[in-house]
């Protein structure tokens, strides 16, 4: 699961945005044009630091979901923190993704479950890209119903140790070809595994309470990036129902995605069933209006970061409100944020290092329901 800007698969984020953990390896191309259609995938609508909003979907695709009820979506929580909800769009049944767009609606809202967070690795509490989570949980509520497709329906008790299980993804394949990605849908069976087998396998927490593993030492299925949030699921006869979302996997062991299977690791949807399905949701705030940059933009002089409004209709009010600043380096079409150290507060004032430059500002909005973030349109420094 990994969240810092340095990291490969950063590159598709604005910085500070949690970054998708693994995706599916090896796993078998569906191409039953009526198996799994309540999948989703999430796309930045407008692109992202380093993909333009003008990129085809399977550039702009990130995370995977699950459609269960016709306005709403299960994904990763670390998927949409600190995420402008505004600037997300969910894609359903998009089964090839460079030839259709599916079923496409926009975020009106999003709730994170309770007690989710990340938790660091007891081998490297500094490094984030070792860190697991417990509940990982995020629900998405669209702007429009879903009508044309039916909803998976959320399991109501977990799945046993020994029972067999699928993941549904287009992750990435840990090639840094032009396959980079699953273009069509894949599917991944699996073993659900017990939790002291699967805790032995990484030094990471595996949060008993909230996580269940499942593994494929057969065929080598595995996850890499980009497959989180993606559902994984449990047939009864040809009935599915939706067990879990996809998590982490082996880079909590520091494994690259291609590498020996390890094992997958879901937050157990059917524990949070009453979550899921409940009438009126908390919403995270989300964002009305951009944030932006006011004041000269010229070295010693002092810019301030003004806080977008907030739409009550899709979110809830801020609890609590931080700012960061960034400087902008573009190559091509792309635009690469570096944090500004130290640069946390709603004021800045640009020194010499700065002339020439592009900078922004971030504004980070946290309420019970989770935190979103918005960020300014850059300004270029004067000397």
């Amino acid at each position: 699961m990994r969240r810092l800007v340095p990291a490969v698969m950063a590159a598709l984020l604005v910085p500070g945005v949690a970054v998708p953990a693994h995706a599916m390896t090896n796993g078998q191309p569906v191409h039953d044009p009526t198996a799994a259609p309540w999948v989703a995938t999430l796309a930045f609508a407008n692109g992202s630091a380093l993909v333009p909003g003008t990129a085809p979907l399977l550039q702009r695709a990130t995370c995977g979901g699950a459609l269960i009820t016709p306005t709403r979506v299960l994904t990763a929580a670390h998927c949409l923190d600190r995420v402008d909800p505004s600037g997300v769009e969910v894609h359903i049944n998009a089964r090839v993704l460079s030839e259709e767009r599916g079923v496409v609606r926009r975020v009106a809202g999003v709730s994170v479950l309770p007690g989710y967070e990340l938790l660091p690795s007891p081998v490297d509490p500094a490094d984030d890209n070792l860190d697991s989570a417990r509940n990982d949980l995020a629900m998405i509520v669209l702007d429009r119903a879903v009508t044309s497709v039916p909803p998976i329906p959320v399991a109501v008790a977990p799945p046993p140790p020994g029972a067999s299980v699928s993941l549904f993804s287009h992750g990435s394949t840990g090639s840094s070809g032009p396959d980079f990605r699953n273009d069509v849908l894949h599917r991944g069976d699996l073993t659900v595994i017990d939790h002291a087998t699967c805790q032995a396998q990484t030094p990471a927490t595996v949060d008993a309470a909230s996580v269940t593993c499942a593994e494929d030492y057969q065929t080598g299925v595995n996850v890499c990036y980009q497959d989180s949030g993606s559902p994984i699921v449990q047939y009864d006869g040809n009935r599915p129902t939706l067990v879990g979302v996809m998590s982490f996997g082996g880079e909590t062991a520091g494994k690259p995605c291609a590498d020996t299977p390890q094992p997958v690791a879901f937050a157990t949807v059917p524990t949070f069933r009453s979550w899921a399905y409940q009438p009126s949701p908390a919403l995270e705030p989300y964002p009305g209006r951009r944030a932006r940059v006011v004041g000269t933009a010229r070295v010693g002089h002092r810019l301030r970061c003004v806080a977008p409004t907030w739409d009550l209709r899709r979110g809830g009010r801020p609890d609590d409100i931080s700012y960061g600043w960034a400087t902008v380096t573009r190559v091509g079409p792309f635009a690469i944020p570096t944090p500004v150290q130290g640069a946390d507060g709603p004021t800045f004032v640009p020194t010499a290092e700065h002339a020439a430059t592009s900078l922004t500002c971030q504004v980070t909005a946290t309420n019970r329901a989770g935190t979103s973030q918005a960020q300014a349109p850059e300004v270029t420094i004067a000397r």
